[in-house]
């Protein structure tokens, strides 16, 4: 589970535990769903990054894709 300055992120029972040990007035907002694409792509960018992806290959290859039809 993450939590981030007052946001509570990951799985239903993990965010479910920490809503219980919260006041009962306690207001709080909560959004259901997955992963932003924001997300989505920073992990993708690191996963790229580890496995040895550069700037150069990363250009490159989207010019291979914008070329290709």
């Amino acid at each position: 589970m993450e939590t981030h300055e007052g946001i509570i992120e990951g799985t239903a029972q993990e965010v479910m535990a920490a809503l219980a040990r919260m006041p009962p007035n306690e207001r709080v907002r909560l959004m259901v769903g997955r992963p932003s694409l924001t997300l989505i792509a920073r992990r993708l960018q690191a996963a790229a990054s580890a496995r040895g992806m550069t700037a150069d290959i990363h250009d490159e290859l989207l010019r291979s894709l914008k070329h290709d039809v």
